[in-house]
């Protein structure tokens, strides 16, 4: 019997189960599993026969190409008696292997109730048996005498013989590969740690979520270093992809029976990745695409900007094949190619893979295909290529320009030292204005990684406007117009991280205006995302929508030089997507191995764990929301292009200050404190506020939330609207209903379904509502949290106290008392440490006791004690004690705390 593990069925769990339901019916019926090689047949087949074994007896049949020619070669391990001379009946081997599976079945039929003892019979790879063998089996099956599982690579491999799958006799279940969150769930079950999002969609996308090659990679990436864990995290590096170990052998053993001409025309197609098929036809290599996409080795697509293209079927197959082709007959497979060329567009990524083919086999090539390389592989997200162009191509008249893109190369790897100095005196000895931006360009990404924050941006400008002033006379007049264009940027720039929100969005409609007229489209990106960061900051989150998705669907189209905007434009749209809420959309961007932006997450500092974080927090998971925004910091920590670092600790520590996670969000904490403060003044007070309320969620120091007001306050002041919802709405959800008017207010307008259920909120605590706060927490709507409802209950408890309100009480104390049930409307568990000093308080002691006991300050434990009541709606000691008796019974799951050594 096969081995299984739980592994081995991750994402499979609905197929199982209709497989399940398909055998159980009456014999004579089956199923059929198809699927590529390593995606879980034999899996689920394994699951199935245990599951049955029980019920029936069980039979595997296997089929192999060795014995594809020889008839009832799939049924030798059943027919041991079978003279060798009756292998040519087909009635005697009926017979023979009828008395091996058939006689197990008892005497008057099957208990009442039961399937029936007709056994199951399990035909693994039956796209390689032998026609006699199925052609048996199904005579059986028509005369009732079997189940039967068939697992095949696909449905057309074995409809000859089988018709039953077409009426329904046999049902048909198509395996697809697991998707990103299976994938992300099977790397994490299989690495025993928290894995990034933007190393399991990597993974996804080369392996084509298929479970036999991620696992295999798995062990391959670790062993070579492509996958390291750093502070808990697993995720890539910028290491080639491993193709040797076992990843090498499985793809191996899948081309090894390939004839000279097929396996000629995979490898060429691997070498092309990917190959138009106009110069697949030219090279006399249609027959073999046709039978390599039968075989499930490669695919034939129209998604490229070369028309349709033939490829592997997975990027892996492709790395391996590479690998495998000795330098010499590289080289002829490349001339032959080179010979066909003429008048065919590669594409983009088709020129950008043959100049790689090119370097590796030491080939010349013309210095403005490699600067154009450099370049695109740069827009690609693959440094490693990028700095191999550019070095060949810096030797000579293009050296300025080559020196940008390996400056653009090693700020995408993180090291930002080198970069800044690679980039030294290339804006001044630009020759043309095209490269002039580029220069700049790669200098603002600099300035956005620097701990100076804002101001940098005029003073960029002013270089700017030099450069242009200096090279204005020997360039076209609409260059220097787009050059002055992209200068007068910098300045709306510094304009809206200043605030100037109306100032600067009358500016950017008139730069959009003018953009869309001459068709300047690195201006029309910019002039959409940013205008989308306007209107998100000043609470317009559904207007920003129309722009940021502008900009987004734009960039597929745009030039090489465009695509430069490509992290700001999906780091603004990724804003907008968060502010409302659309949590489908969010997934699609960053965690999907076929979104168009996926490469540049890799190297986006941690933008995809970031956004997935705050998508967890907002739903108050946040158990996950800890986990992403930790793989967040830790991808920050090396590169952070978007300077989400500090807000990253921050929110990492406020999640893990409010699960009672003590050591984890003290260590966040300090972290934070180490960090210096950077990007524009938004953030910096932002992270501040959010420091503040993650503070006193571990110490419930008053202090802290005036901190926290006070932040608030100051964003007030700036104009900031949207940190001040933000970190209004966190003093908020902390039990701070001080500001809850002024909340009220900035509600009010603000576009977006959290904003609008806030502003319920908000407007029954200032009326003193208790009857709809009530409302809001007993059925709270997903846009409100389940703290925020918490405080509702509460103060809803106070205002029934005072106005001794006892059918409310009564109905309050119903919704507190559901400790056992799922009900989003009751009260909050204690953390940890509330409950140590809970359990103290039940037993007895005095705060000073309690805080010798501990080994914490008298303030600290009062703190807590205040907290504790706040979020049990209790004012005093004796409450507490009736309220939860299994505070001091063991039985009850409560533990006292040790006493301190």
């Amino acid at each position: 019997m096969h081995g299984l593990n739980a592994r081995s069925l991750t994402g499979r769990d609905i197929v199982l189960a209709s497989v399940l339901e398909s055998l159980r019916r009456p014999a004579g019926h089956g199923a059929a599993v198809a699927a590529e090689a390593g995606l879980g047949k034999t899996a689920i087949a394994t699951a199935a026969a245990q599951e049955m074994q029980a019920e029936m007896p069980v039979y595997w049949v296997y089929s192999s190409p060795a014995l594809k020619t020889v008839p009832y070669g799939a049924l030798a391990a059943l027919l041991p008696d079978l003279a060798p001379r009756q292998t040519g009946s087909a009635l005697a081997v009926m017979r023979a292997l009828m008395a091996r599976i058939i006689a197990q079945a008892p005497e008057g039929g099957a208990p009442a109730g039961r399937p029936g003892r007709a056994p199951l019979v399990v035909v693994d790879d039956a796209h390689d048996i032998d026609g006699p063998s199925l052609d048996l089996l199904a005579q059986l099956l028509d005369a009732r005498h079997i189940r039967l599982l068939v697992l095949t690579r696909t449905f057309q491999d074995i409809s000859d013989v089988l018709p039953h799958m077409w009426d329904g006799q046999v049902t048909r279940h198509q395996l697809l590969p697991l998707d990103e969150r299976e994938v992300l769930q099977l790397c994490q079950q299989e690495l025993q740690g928290q894995v990034s999002i933007t190393a399991a969609v990597e993974l996804a996308r080369l392996t084509g979520g298929n479970p036999m090659y991620l696992l295999a990679l798995l062990d391959e990436a670790v062993r070579t270093g492509f996958l390291v864990q750093r502070q808990g995290i697993w995720a890539t590096t910028d290491s080639e992809t491993p193709v040797g170990g076992r990843v090498g052998d499985l793809v191996k053993a899948q081309i090894r029976g390939l004839d000279p001409a097929d396996r000629t025309a995979l490898e060429v197609i691997s070498l092309a990745e990917p190959l138009p098929l106009r110069l697949a036809f030219r090279l006399g290599l249609h027959a073999s695409v046709d039978r390599l996409a039968n075989l499930l080795l490669v695919m034939v697509s129209g998604a490229s900007d070369a028309g349709q293209v033939v490829r592997p079927l997975h990027p892996i197959y492709g790395e391996v094949v590479r690998g495998m082709v000795p330098a010499a007959r590289s080289a002829r497979l490349h001339k032959q190619l080179q010979a066909v060329l003429a008048g065919v567009d590669l594409g983009e990524e088709g020129q950008l893979h043959l100049v790689s083919w090119s370097l590796a086999l030491g080939a010349q090539v013309p210095e403005q295909e490699l600067l154009y390389a450099a370049e695109t592989a740069n827009n690609r997200s693959d440094p490693r290529l990028a700095l191999r162009a550019a070095a060949a191509a810096g030797r000579g008249a293009l050296r300025i320009p080559a020196r940008i893109q390996e400056a653009r190369a090693l700020l995408l790897l993180g090291k930002t030292g080198q970069a800044t100095a690679t980039l030294e005196g290339t804006l001044e000895q630009a020759a043309d204005l095209r490269t002039v931006k580029q220069a700049m360009m790669v200098h603002v990404q600099l300035a956005q990684q620097s701990t100076f924050g804002s101001g940098w941006e005029v003073p960029l400008a002013r270089q700017w406007n030099r450069a242009i002033d200096r090279l204005s006379g020997s360039q076209p007049a609409e260059a220097v117009e787009s050059a002055r264009c992209g200068a007068q940027t910098l300045r709306l720039l510094s304009r809206v991280w200043a605030g100037e929100y109306a100032q600067a969005e009358l500016e950017l409609a008139e730069v959009l205006r003018k953009a869309r007229e001459s068709a300047d489209v690195e201006a029309i990106l910019f002039a959409e995302a940013m205008t989308a960061e306007v209107q998100v900051a000043t609470g317009r989150a559904q207007t920003a929508l129309k722009h940021s998705t502008a900009a987004m669907d734009l960039l597929p189209e745009a030039t090489a030089g465009s695509r430069l905007f490509g992290p700001f434009v999906l780091h603004r749209h990724l804003t907008v997507l968060l502010w409302l809420g659309d949590w489908e959309q969010l997934q699609r961007s960053v965690a999907s191995a076929d979104s168009p932006v996926q490469r540049t997450l890799l190297h986006s500092g941690g933008v995809a764990d970031f956004a997935m974080g705050l998508g967890h927090l907002r739903a108050n998971d946040l158990h996950e929301a800890v986990k992403d925004f930790s793989a967040a910091v830790e991808a920050a920590t090396r590169n952070d292009p978007e300077g989400i670092l500090p807000l990253a600790l921050a929110l990492a520590s406020f999640a893990a200050a409010s699960l009672g996670q003590r050591e984890a969000a003290g260590r966040l904490l300090a972290a934070a404190g180490r960090t210096p403060p950077r990007g524009p003044e938004q953030y910096r007070l932002l992270a501040e506020g959010i420091l503040a309320g993650g503070r006193f969620a571990l110490d419930s120091d008053g202090s802290y939330i005036q901190k926290l007001r006070d932040t608030a306050a100051a964003a007030q002041e700036r104009s900031f609207t949207a940190v001040e919802f933000t970190l209004r709405t966190l003093s908020l959800r902390l039990g701070d209903l001080s500001e809850a008017g002024r909340l009220l207010k900035v509600t009010e307008g603000f576009e977006g379904p959290q904003a609008l259920v806030l502003n319920r909120a908000t407007r029954a605590l200032v009326d003193q509502d208790s009857a709809a706060l009530v409302a809001l927490a007993s059925d709270p709507e997903p846009e409100l949290d389940l703290q925020l409802a918490r405080q509702c209950l509460l103060e809803a408890q106070r205002l029934a106290r005072r106005n001794n309100d006892r059918a409310l009480l009564n109905r309050i104390h119903r919704l507190t008392g559901r400790h056992g049930g799922g009900n989003r409307g009751m009260l909050p568990e204690l953390t940890r440490r509330e409950r140590d000093v809970a359990a103290l308080v039940a037993a007895g002691q005095r705060n000073a006791e309690i805080a010798r006991t501990l080994n914490l300050s008298v303030r600290t434990v009062e703190g807590h004690i205040y907290r504790t009541y706040e979020k049990l709606g209790i004012s005093r000691r004796e409450e507490l004690r009736e309220r939860f008796p299994l505070l001091e019974r063991p039985s009850g799951g409560w533990k006292r705390p040790a006493e301190a050594e």
